[in-house]
């Protein structure tokens, strides 16, 4: 092999492994900022938590001290000072005509009593306390306000406020290590924060959930906006920042080490190239060989560099709401609390004690899956592990409020999903490598045989589009159905748990489906009858007249014409009332037949028509069977004094045993797949007795959504095919299709 071609090798293998390389750092980085974004958008979640807890918190010590206490005119003022020590910084007694009957503290020069907060809780049939933030001169202030009965029955109006210290935002982000601060809808930032963008606040307020996005300061921010009291106008938005650098860290990191790997990837692959050069006849095993590093490269980044990335966000978050829930989780554990808790964080929450149940977010056919158990580390009260619901992974925080158990657990399918996506990624250019491993090697080894080379260029130049096509629409979708196969897929639940055979074992216990594969099998009946009939076409046929090319062409119409609307003709041509059908069978004396609504005669409705359509396809084939036969054995037959049945059955038959053969396979798959004369006519009934195989496959992946199990389902049914069809060619004998290899 030449310099000149060594180079152009070399050359072409850099290209290659930089643009495998590339693709793979920019699909991880992709990966890696998208959820890292999905971690961000959960933590400012914490961060509304925490602020919903302060606001939660204080409502709660205002109304159970007031509960506590014995009200009357002559000791508001007592009181009012007791609650200014607990940390309100003022207090309102008003009777619910808005009169002021006694306040203390810095109360707010405003018109208190026409406030929303007020007007909500008067028109309250229950004494409900209720609280929302308001935002003065002094900074943000929680109001708690309700009504509340002296002791000689009547009914006052209280109002408590606290204003939040100006370091509040700060000591939430330490927590959660953010820097945190609150933007209200009007604009006025408090805490050390700047001005966001409009469109982030906007997006964030229509769409009623957290947005992260990168600022042009070099921030990574994530806003989440602030309702009122009632759920309904957005009072301002929480955001929480950190700088991009430190944020993308480790993925800087992972990408120096992914060009590390670059680098030795190269390295190898040039002297793998040098040496095949010398060694044509081994070239292949020796690319073989150096190429290892570049496939390991591969692996490395879509598997363990891509989990150990996601991963270790996924663990950041989850610590980080083990410290929040240290400090608020108390204010939660309560039975009629968990469903907003839940809103909030989107989570699921379990409140336990002594093992009972006290009230939970899942729904109570989830609550008897909760399995495998797996304490990992433990952050202060908080336990942290991972247990499976209903084979959905989750990451579980356990927390103990006094006598209960505060169950918390946050759902792993975001990660996860990203790491299988990952993995395939990996598993298309792991391929690709391998395939391009070979065509070098093919070169190197041929390289002094260039019209070869340029032949085999050519060749499969031309066959790239079909084997493009049949790599990515038929072999990969093969390949996805059996990962399909052992997972529970539906396309509406991102949850896709890995549910091993259970698909199987829920297929072999499945009535339905076996039903269906009974009905199948009885269809299939139809395939003998019609190769009959055909047959005896194709001999009928088989001579050169135009009368004959005539009705060969109307024979064969059948298979040329549209399938559904030659099958809406039939579904008139079986009508009960008014299908011609059953009016032609009218003259013999025969009653009408319901041939589409009666569960005895449905399924052979069917096979009638299915044995129409197919005669002229099956015709085709047997004709073109017969005209292969030479007649120079009919001639020599005629001369030892045979008749017509006896050519046909000692020269006809036996030379038509591959076409048989080939017409036999393709028809009995054929019926296995009968699909659309099921779809239009029945749709599986009467009674099920027209459900084949293939409509309940579609039934279960597209009517109830289950992908996984469809998939296992399409399994089985090639197993039952690849079973047939061996017998098919055990009893046809290998004389038969040894023709077809």
């Amino acid at each position: 092999m030449s310099g000149k071609v060594k180079m152009y090798l070399i050359l072409i293998a850099i290209i290659f492994v930089a643009i495998i390389f590339g693709v793979s750092i920019v699909y991880f980085k992709f990966k890696a900022t998208e959820y890292r974004k999905s971690v961000e958008n959960d933590l400012v979640r914490l961060s509304l938590f925490s602020l919903k807890s302060s606001i939660r918190d204080f409502e709660e010590r205002v109304s159970s001290f007031l509960k506590k206490n014995e009200i009357s005119s002559s000791n508001l003022k007592s009181l009012s000072e007791d609650m200014c020590k607990m940390g309100c910084s003022f207090v309102l007694w008003m009777d619910t005509d808005g009169n002021e009957l006694n306040q203390f503290g810095s109360v707010p020069n405003e018109d208190i009593y026409n406030s929303d907060l007020i007007q909500s809780v008067l028109y309250e049939e229950d004494y409900t306390f209720l609280s929302d933030l308001f935002f003065t001169k002094s900074g943000i202030e929680i109001r708690s306000t309700g009504i509340v009965k002296t002791k000689d029955g009547k009914e006052l109006l209280v109002v408590a406020g606290k204003t939040l210290p100006k370091n509040y935002f700060s000591e939430i982000g330490k927590v959660i290590h953010r820097n945190v601060f609150f933007i209200s809808k009007d604009g006025r930032v408090f805490g050390r924060g700047f001005h966001i963008d409009p469109k982030v606040l906007n997006e964030a307020e229509e769409g009623q959930k957290p947005e992260t996005t990168f600022s042009k300061n070099g921030m990574l921010v994530s806003v989440i906006p602030l309702f009122d009291f009632e759920e309904w106008n957005v009072k301002g938005f929480l955001v929480n920042f950190t700088a991009i650098k430190k944020a993308m860290g480790k993925i800087s990191g992972f990408i120096i080490f992914d060009l590390l790997l670059l680098s030795i990837t190269l390295a190898f692959f040039i002297w793998g190239i040098l040496l095949a050069g010398k060694r044509r006849n081994a070239a292949t095993k020796i690319l073989y060989i150096f190429s290892i590093p570049l496939l390991i490269s591969i692996f490395v980044i879509f598997t363990f560099q891509t989990s150990k990335s996601l991963g270790s966000e996924h663990a950041e978050y989850i610590r980080s709401m083990a410290r929040v829930l240290n400090g608020h989780g108390e204010i939660w554990a309560g039975e009629n609390r968990l469903d907003e808790m839940k809103k909030i964080l989107n989570i699921q929450a379990i409140l336990r004690e002594d093992g009972k149940i006290l009230a939970a977010t899942l729904k109570k056919n989830l609550l008897d899956k909760l399995d495998n158990w797996k304490s990992l580390e433990t952050s202060g009260p908080v336990r942290i592990g991972e247990v499976d619901v209903n084979k959905v992974e989750h990451s579980y925080l356990r927390m103990k409020v006094g006598n209960k158990d505060l169950i918390v657990m946050k759902e792993k399918t975001v990660l996860i999903n990203n790491i299988v996506k990952s993995e395939f990624v990996g598993i298309i250019l792991l391929t690709t490598s391998i395939f391009f491993v070979l065509i070098l090697g093919f070169s190197i080894k041929n390289a002094h045989r260039p019209r070869l080379l340029k032949a085999t260029l050519i060749g499969y130049s031309f066959l790239a589009p079909a084997l493009i096509h049949l790599l990515w629409w038929a072999a990969g979708p093969v390949v996805f159905s059996l990962f399909l196969a052992f997972h529970r897929w539906n396309v509406i639940d991102p949850a896709k748990p890995f549910v091993g055979l259970e698909n199987f074992k829920i297929l072999f216990q499945d009535k339905l489906f076996w039903n269906a594969m009974k009905n199948t099998a009885i269809f299939s009946l139809q395939v003998p009858i019609s190769m009959f009939l055909s047959l005896l076409l194709a001999l009928g046929v088989n001579r050169r007249t135009r009368s004959m090319a005539l009705l060969r062409t109307i024979y064969y119409l059948p298979a040329v014409t549209s399938g559904v609307s030659t099958i809406i003709v039939w579904r008139w041509i079986l009508n009960k009332e008014y299908g011609i059908l059953n009016y032609i069978l009218g003259f013999f004396g025969i009653p009408k037949v319901p041939w589409l609504t009666s569960p005895r005669t449905a399924l052979i409705a069917i096979m009638i028509m299915s044995i129409w359509q197919a005669l002229g396809s099956q015709m085709i084939i047997f004709l073109a069977g017969l005209q292969s036969i030479p007649q120079a054995f009919y001639d020599a037959a005629s001369v030892d004094g045979a008749n017509r049945l006896q050519k046909f059955q000692h020269i006809t038959l036996p030379l038509l045993k591959p076409t048989s053969l080939f017409v036999l396979v393709t028809s009995i798959i054929g019926s296995f797949q009968i699909f659309t004369p099921v779809y239009v006519l029945t749709q599986g009934g009467p009674l099920r007795s027209t459900d084949v195989v293939f409509y309940h496959i579609w039934e279960a992946a597209w009517i109830e959504l289950k992908m996984g199990y469809a998939a296992a389902q399409s399994w089985m049914l090639f197993v039952v095919l690849l079973v047939l069809t061996y017998m098919e060619f055990k009893f046809f004998g290998k004389e038969s299709w040894k023709q077809y290899f």
